[in-house]
């Protein structure tokens, strides 16, 4: 996907609504702006990026192991066998 920009005199330039969209950028993220020098002209790729990794990470595991009440409760008891 590709979309032509317009800098303003005040070296703005707006990303269109279709690629925020399919980038997941939202109003207030910060963005990615990297120069990658291939062949005679160089190019610019924006990618949106992540707040922390712990935000992006978060909730991956949810629901593995089940309400993790249960999953500790569990666990001690078995400890508890295995002591005696």
């Amino acid at each position: 996907m590709e979309s032509d920009l317009t800098v303003s005199s005040q070296g703005q330039i707006v990303i269109p609504a279709k690629i925020r969209k399919v980038l997941g950028i939202k109003p207030g993220q910060k963005i990615n702006l990297k120069v990658v020098k291939k062949g005679i002209f160089p190019k610019a790729v924006i990618s949106p990026q992540p707040k922390s990794w712990v935000k992006q990470v978060r909730g991956l595991g949810k629901g593995i192991w089940g309400k993790g009440e249960v999953f500790i409760e569990k666990s001690r008891s078995e400890w508890d066998r295995n002591e005696t």
